[in-house]
């Protein structure tokens, strides 16, 4: 044994007195800038600190020359390079929550950590200076685990994981340990007991109890005693009586820290190392216990050095002022931390990474692009500077924009807002010194009964000719799209009058152009109207809609020259008819009526303002106060709140298009009905900016219009089809043709000039005839195309029974044997009567008469056509193996992610939600997989925590109460409230989560929304919807962990074995195997794919219980398709269930493969269910259960 005397290299007195007086510098008192320094010698002061709880009594630290400080306070040294235990649990079985062990070593006279070893459960951490390593691993970046958070700096590491074990390692200096109050009293270790008594810490000669056995040799050290130590009293006391630990003595006891400090001065390794450890630890400590130590620092006295222009401070806020938020560190409310900070007038660059700048030198950033100070970029009718970090933009010549939306609030070209309710026509624009161009504009009441106004037509006054749009029967936009043109002439768009072009480029919109002047009529839901006028017109207009002089203070000027002070009286000045009474300004807040439109207006017009919707990618464009108010007010007015508010959020949808911005998407979280009435030959957009495509204008070779204009939304034909005469948009080839004067249906053939000509593509295609002359078998007849009518296309358009009022749009005619008129085929070579048409479903056809149940809907086959009920069904959301995931609306997509993660919730948007279903997803094998084996349900107070195969539930004694019945069906666990959830566990790898049709589009989470529309199941917390799996399921995560990872195939690492995963999962597709009774009604693709990467991933001991776990769903998914597979055997994912047995005949379990979850028991005598929507199941079952 190694004995470490006083000083293990021994240091004269009067040197050590020199070394400290130079290291103090002058920090220390001066005596009135005399020659040298003078050292303020302090007396000897023991304060009494009453222990900061938060600090003294959950933190256990060890640093230095093998100085320890227990959770409950005690200090020791521990003077020896063996292996120790520092924490542990004691009654737990190889410390299977937590155990930490450290071993030091002595490297050129300084005590270092050789190795730190911390395991958390199964997972080993091991810290070196040298390598991080995490089961063995060497970790490069920040990772999270097993549950367990690894995050990494350039000056240590912190892990912490759910149990909430923390552990703080400071590279050469310290080792910080922090555990919640649950373990206290239960810890073993050189940490002691963790029990608050610190008098009980004391190990005396009993230390080789926490010694850890290894095979290579440590060194026990030993500390003699030194006589030249009893001198340092005075120096620590001196030091840490200076002004940068003042703050210290508030919130510590410090008597501890100043014994540290003696037996540092007199046990150093000669080097300043030891000293500064135990300095530092005293800073750490006391800002965890809630003091602000100051600089103590000095260029002799343990310095830091920082990068970047960076400055080391012992307190400095953990909030960082940054070029992102220069004011960060003014809100932080946490305890500052040691570390390398900028200069005070400095901050750090978060956005361009150069470490510390000044404010003025910040960059910008924009869709995800830096831009350096100075530096600008121009975004629709503005131009945009860098500068100190932020945006300074200035508007560019741009058309402008007048509005009237909602039938009262008004927008003038320069930006003025304002509501009038009016009633009569009004000059909304016009020339100011001429009248060659006028905008008159109806506003009267909606309805005579309602108090809201509506825009009820437009007037185009152009040179003499008038275009008037509305209902009455003068020129006419309608909100049904028909244009009349001069009170007598109908139009068909898109059409043409002198300089006016007229189009309808989508369902929503029909817009009237001309050089300088443009309308934009939005038709629903309620009319309004866009006037936009080229930057030609500035200056010259007047009316309503202000002059265009990008000044706003004269917007409300009259025609008699002055501003009006309110906009009512302005508007009534800019009557059309005289004869019209002058409104009165409306003062009174028409939310103030009823406290239930008020909430309903708030709940979703406040959506437009909410930063996390998708709105708020346009709230640094286009600001929505004004909307929102509009909002409000338009919602509280009028009858239809749904019609009025939707016009206002499609009219701040178009103010951010028209800047640049698509909201694509928006519909989604407000208005969405307007989405879904389109016709069937058309689709939804939020960006159209096409001019019409019409069978017409193919026919006749029109060209389309050239108009710029803001992107619409609204219904319309997808690119590549084209709108018929009767509105419907259909391909190319559906598209009629016209032969002097004639119309010929598409498909559909002619005789010109002795040739067979067919119409395709909108043109006439013509060749010679062909004859085919065949013999068929009866009742079947020949057809020969050479001897059919115009009409008639022979095979290609031949009636079925599975197509009997299917449009036939046939390019050709084809000879051939058909059944004869009355008769239909019906799929197999035969023909029959209507009657008697077959039907089929899943590859299989089922006589008249016969039914098959689809979900929870009963279909009964009819003249070859299934008639069924329409009821809405259960969704359920399957969890099952590697991360694999089916939706409520049957969206298939996996990912590997070590995390708890939001399942389904109904607390979606502003929403007050009553439950959550959190998984959380563990490791399985060694191949960093994950399976679902951890469940939370939130129920009400209720919270039900599913693991280990067991139920613990806990009453949190808030929110409201919801009753739940918790039974075993067959292998599963059943969870049933009464709020129409029911989850659905095997105790393993497999959850199920099904939902009533009360909560169809209204949940979210990972298993989607359950809205019917799989497309936009992958919606981020955010509600965006997004097609990056990732960045979906991260924005489900619960707590602090990293990032998921891709989905990936693990065999491609386990190559070894892949054959037997192959071999074994290919009970799922045999085609001659015991589920191809089932391949017609679920696809086995990916559910034998799955299987394949779980067996491959699931490689140490669970490896069977992986590919069974992923044969099950298989089956199961079968069950809820009405195919029972009995698919197990004592080869393959046996279940025993004779195990059971007592050996009496009363009572016998056997295995069921789909047995009903509802039968006879012990506590349900009847066999009634409350809820009879569960599927089949399989399991152990008694033979007296039925």
């Amino acid at each position: 044994m190694v004995i470490v005397s006083m000083g293990v290299v021994m240091m004269s007195q009067m040197w050590m007195l020199r070394w400290v007086v130079l290291l103090m510098g002058l920090q220390l008192t001066q005596a009135d800038n005399v020659e040298g320094h003078t050292v303020t010698v302090f007396p000897r002061i023991i304060t009494t600190v009453v222990p900061n709880p938060d600090h003294q009594f959950t933190i256990c630290s060890t640093w230095g020359n093998f100085h320890f400080k227990t959770f409950d306070g005690h200090f020791f040294q521990v003077p020896d390079t063996c292996n120790y235990i520092v924490a542990g649990l004691c009654n737990s079985k190889d410390h299977s929550d937590f155990n930490i062990e450290i071993q030091r070593k002595i490297v050129n006279n300084s005590v270092t950590f050789s190795k730190i070893t911390v395991k958390l459960l199964e997972t080993v951490i091991e810290l070196t200076n040298n390598n991080i390593l995490m089961d063995k691993e060497v970790l490069y970046n920040a990772t999270h685990k097993n549950g367990i958070t690894v995050k990494l700096s350039a000056s240590g590491v912190k892990i912490f994981n759910n149990h909430g074990v923390n552990v703080f390692w400071e590279k050469d200096q310290s080792l910080l340990i922090e555990l919640p109050e649950k373990y206290r009293s239960q810890t073993c270790g050189l940490c002691g007991n963790y029990n608050g008594n610190k008098t009980d810490d004391s190990f005396n000669n009993d230390m080789a109890t926490w010694k850890v056995n290894q095979l290579e040799d440590c060194e026990d050290n030993t500390f003699n005693s030194n006589d030249q130590c009893q001198n340092q009293t005075n120096i620590c006391q001196q030091y840490l009586r200076s002004p940068g630990f003042n703050d210290c003595y508030r919130v510590m006891d410090m008597s501890s820290f100043e014994k540290a400090c003696e037996d540092d001065l007199c046990r150093c390794y000669g080097n300043q190392d030891c000293l500064c450890n135990t300095l530092t630890e005293i800073s750490r400590q006391c800002t965890h216990a809630g003091g602000k130590p100051e600089t103590w620092r000095t260029e002799q006295l343990c310095p830091k050095t920082c990068p970047l222009k960076m400055q080391y401070l012992e307190c400095g806020s953990p909030c960082k002022n940054t070029c992102s938020g220069p004011d960060a560190g003014k809100l932080c409310k946490e305890h500052c931390v040691d570390g390398c900070f900028c200069p005070i007038g400095m901050v750090e660059d978060d956005i361009g990474q150069s470490g510390c700048v000044p404010v003025n030198e910040c960059p910008c950033v924009h869709d995800g692009k830096v831009y350096q100070s100075g530096v600008s970029y121009k975004q629709a009718c503005k131009q945009c500077v860098c500068a100190a970090g932020r945006w300074t933009c200035t508007y560019l010549e741009c058309p402008g924009i007048c509005s009237v939306v909602g039938g009262s609030h008004i927008t003038t070209y320069d930006g003025k807002t304002f509501t009038f309710s009016g009633n009569c026509d009004y000059i909304l624009t016009k020339h100011s010194n001429d009248s060659d161009i006028a905008v008159l504009g109806n506003l009267a009441q909606c309805d005579w009964a309602r108090s809201d106004t509506c825009l009820n037509s437009v007037t185009l006054v152009i040179s003499g000719t008038t275009v008037r749009t509305g209902f009455k029967h003068w020129i006419s936009f309608s909100s049904n799209g028909v244009v009349t043109l001069n009170e007598n002439r109908l139009y068909k768009l898109p059409a043409t009058t002198g300089p006016v072009s007229i189009f309808q480029p989508s369902s929503s919109f029909i817009i009237a152009d001309m050089k300088s002047l443009r309308l934009e009529i939005q038709l629903a839901p309620v009319m309004q109207l866009y006037i936009v006028a080229s930057t030609d017109e500035k200056g010259k207009m007047s009316g309503i809609c202000g002059n265009f002089n990008k000044v706003l203070a004269d917007d409300l000027k009259t025609p008699q020259g002055v501003v009006e002070g309110t906009a009512v009286s302005f508007a009534n000045a800019w009557k059309a008819q005289s004869n019209c009474p002058d409104r009165t300004e409306r003062l009174d807040d028409p939310c103030s009526y009823s406290s239930d439109s008020e909430h309903f207006a708030e709940h979703w017009c406040s959506k437009m303002k909410d930063k996390e919707s998708l709105f708020a990618k346009c709230h640094t464009t286009v600001n929505p106060d004004s909307y929102y108010k509009r909002c409000k007010y338009s919602s509280c007015t009028c009858e239809k709140s749904e019609d009025c508010l939707c016009t206002v959020f499609s009219a701040y949808a178009r103010a951010c298009a028209a800047k640049g911005i698509i909201l694509q998407g928006w519909r989604d979280i407000v208005c969405k009905k307007y989405t879904e009435n389109c016709p069937a030959s058309q689709n939804y957009s939020y960006e159209l900016q096409n001019c019409q495509r019409t069978c017409l204008s193919l026919a006749s070779e029109r060209q389309s219009c050239s108009v710029d204009f803001v992107p619409v939304d609204g219904c319309a034909c997808p690119e590549g089809l084209y709108q018929d005469e009767n509105d419907l948009c259909v391909a190319m080839e559906k598209c009629p043709c016209y032969h002097n004067g004639q119309k010929i249906h598409p498909g559909k053939s002619v005789t010109i000039r002795d040739e067979h000509c067919v119409c395709m593509n909108g043109k006439l295609h013509c060749r010679s005839w062909k004859t085919r002359i065949l013999g068929c078998s009866s009742p079947k007849v020949f057809f020969n195309c050479s001897t059919a009518a115009p009409d008639e296309h022979g095979l290609e358009c031949a009636k079925t029974c599975s197509q009997q009022e299917v449009d036939c749009f046939s390019l050709d005619c084809q000879s051939g044997c058909q059944c004869p008129f009355g008769l239909l085929d019906d799929g197999r070579g035969h023909c029959v009567k209507p009657d008697y048409c077959p039907c089929k479903h899943d590859g299989q056809y089922y006589a008249p008469g016969s039914e098959i149940t689809m979900d929870c809907n009963q279909c009964t086959c009819k003249r070859g056509k299934w008639k069924c009920t329409h009821y809405k069904c259960p969704g359920i959301c399957t969890i099952y193996g590697s991360g694999h995931y089916i939706t409520f609306d049957q969206q298939r997509f996996g990912f590997r992610g070590d995390c708890r993660y939001i399942a389904a919730q109904n607390k979606c948007g502003n929403k007050t939600g009553n439950f959550h279903v959190i998984t959380e997803n563990l490791p399985c094998g060694t191949t960093g997989t994950t399976c679902t084996k951890a469940v939370k349900i939130y129920l009400g107070r209720f919270v039900l925590e599913l693991s280990d195969g067991n139920v613990i539930a806990n009453d949190t004694g808030s929110d409201p109460e919801i009753k739940y019945t918790v039974r075993n069906v067959g292998m599963y666990l059943v969870i049933d409230a009464n709020i129409g959830l029911t989850i659905l566990w095997d105790r393993k790898t497999t959850v199920r989560i099904i939902l009533q049709p009360q909560h169809m589009g209204e949940v979210c989470g990972l298993c989607g929304n359950f809205n019917g529309n799989g497309k936009d199941d992958f919606t981020t917390k955010g509600n965006l919807p997004t097609s990056n799996i990732l960045e979906f399921v991260d924005s489900w995560k619960v707590g602090n962990c990293l990032d998921a990872k891709p989905d990936y195939n693990p065999c491609m690492y386990t190559p070894n074995r892949e054959t037997w995963a192959k071999i074994q999962c290919s009970i799922i597709k045999d085609i001659d195997g015991p589920f191809k009774v089932c391949h017609n009604k679920v696809d086995p693709n990916p559910y034998y794919e799955n299987c394949v990467k779980d067996s491959c991933a699931c490689d140490t001991g669970g490896d069977c219980e992986c590919f069974c776990t992923a044969v099950a769903a298989y089956a199961q998914a079968c069950n809820e398709a009405d195919v029972c597979v009995n698919w197990r055997t004592p080869e393959i994912c046996p279940v025993y269930c004779d195990y059971y047995n007592n050996g009496t005949e009363d009572c016998t379990w056997h295995y069921s493969p789909c047995h009903t979850p509802c039968y006879k028991t012990c506590l349900n005598l009847n066999g009634t269910c409350s809820n009879n929507n569960l599927p089949n199941l399989e399991g152990e079952l008694t033979s007296g259960a039925r």
